[in-house]
């Protein structure tokens, strides 16, 4: 979620800067709790819907209730961020980043304790595992009436555009596709005006014999640099 104010906004902001030390602690601490790994089901939902109680308490009473410290100084974090900007629902887009780079941060922590390998910071279970526990949180929240439900939500749909459509397309030209119905994408490839690789892309199709059984299309997109100023 980069909507947040950052020093590159202008004016310059420092809500990241005060958001990122906080997001930082809870990462550690649940990639520490972490023992196995469906176990990160469990321990994302926990800190989920504590963060969000505590937030919750806070918007409806000022209230804090009993949680982790470094859960509670995230959520006051995200309230005190969000408060400045005086209008109803301002948090929820400090919560949308806190939480979007909580997710990130897990797997990276996880890695540079050498619990998981680097191959681990970003594969299918994980992401599934996440994802179910995004849904869970939103399944919880959404009955309160806040917006909270609905960023849980958003943070599932951003992180499949975002992330697991990069990952899928390199899983598919790994492995091969697997769809055949009557409308379907294939990969392209976008090069530079030297036919050096950018990335990908995906190309929408109506199901066709000369795109069937392929998982890279015989097409490139040509990106022509852009002039400097």
């Amino acid at each position: 979620m980069p909507y947040v104010p950052s020093e590159k906004t202008s004016p310059p902001a420092d809500d990241r800067k005060t958001l990122d030390p906080a997001i930082e602690a809870v990462a550690q601490e649940a990639a520490e709790t972490i023992t196995n790994n469906l176990s990160l089901i469990r321990v994302y939902k926990n800190i989920f819907l504590s963060v969000a109680r505590l937030l919750r308490g806070l918007l409806i009473d000022g209230h804090l209730s009993t949680a982790p410290d470094a859960e509670v100084k995230l959520a006051q974090a995200i309230y005190e961020v969000g408060k400045k900007y005086g209008y109803e629902g301002a948090q929820l887009g400090e919560l949308n980043y806190s939480i979007t780079r909580f997710i990130q941060r897990v797997p990276q922590i996880l890695v540079e304790m050498g619990r998981w390998k680097e191959s681990d910071e970003l594969r299918y279970w994980s992401d599934a595992s996440m994802t179910e526990a995004l849904i869970c949180a939103a399944d919880v929240t959404k009955e309160w009436g806040l917006g909270i439900g609905g960023v849980f939500e958003d943070i599932k749909d951003e992180h499949k555009e975002r992330v697991n459509k990069a990952y899928e397309i390199a899983q598919i030209l790994k492995s091969g596709d697997c769809y055949d119905t009557p409308y379907y994408s294939r990969i392209v490839e976008v090069v530079d005006e030297d036919g050096n690789l950018i990335g990908h892309l995906y190309v929408a199709l109506k199901r066709g014999e000369s795109t069937l059984n392929v998982d890279l299309l015989p097409y490139q997109f040509v990106l022509r640099k852009k002039p400097l100023a």
